[in-house]
């Protein structure tokens, strides 16, 4: 386990800030920044003692990271601890997560559109029109997306196989 150093304290912290103002729990984004800062896996114990929070609520927070892909379990040097640390794959997965908000909301627009016109438009028109602004943006919202995703993938292999920093 390393300590942050003041700048990676600051970077932690606006992480929790950030990851709070996209609906996640703060500590969820503590635990992000942190894994960041870290060169080797770190335990629930460490992430304890390096963010002064319970391990309830550490335990619950960095398993709901796991589930969507943001953080990894991994052995570490102790055989009945956890070590976590951050998924290889953590922007993207999070990109992938807003992508399915994405969808989900084009096609709760889908949904409510096709119910509406089976009842028929009168007196809905506002209601209708609404719902095929929040179509048309969210189904572009998605065509970008999977541009994005494709373009990602590219750039991706393009950085796997540059040398590494440092070196």
């Amino acid at each position: 386990m390393k300590h942050p150093s003041a700048v990676e304290e600051e970077l932690i912290e606006e992480f929790g800030n950030l990851y709070e103002s996209y609906g996640f729990k703060r500590l969820q984004g503590l635990i992000v920044g942190l894994l960041l800062t870290q060169p080797d896996p770190i335990s629930l114990d460490d992430m304890v003692e390096l963010l002064n929070h319970s391990k309830g609520p550490i335990s619950i927070a960095v398993r709901r990271l796991a589930d969507i892909g943001l953080a990894r379990k991994v052995n570490g040097p102790v055989n009945r601890r956890n070590y976590y640390v951050a998924h290889s794959d953590l922007f993207y997965n999070n990109f992938k997560f807003n992508m399915a908000t994405v969808r989900k909301n084009r096609e709760l627009a889908n949904r409510f559109l096709a119910r509406i016109q089976a009842e028929g438009p009168e007196e809905r028109e506002e209601t209708i029109k609404n719902l095929e602004h929040m179509q048309a943006f969210y189904e572009l919202m998605e065509s970008f997306y999977e541009d994005f995703s494709e373009k990602w993938k590219a750039v991706k292999q393009e950085r796997l196989h540059e040398e590494p920093v440092g070196e």
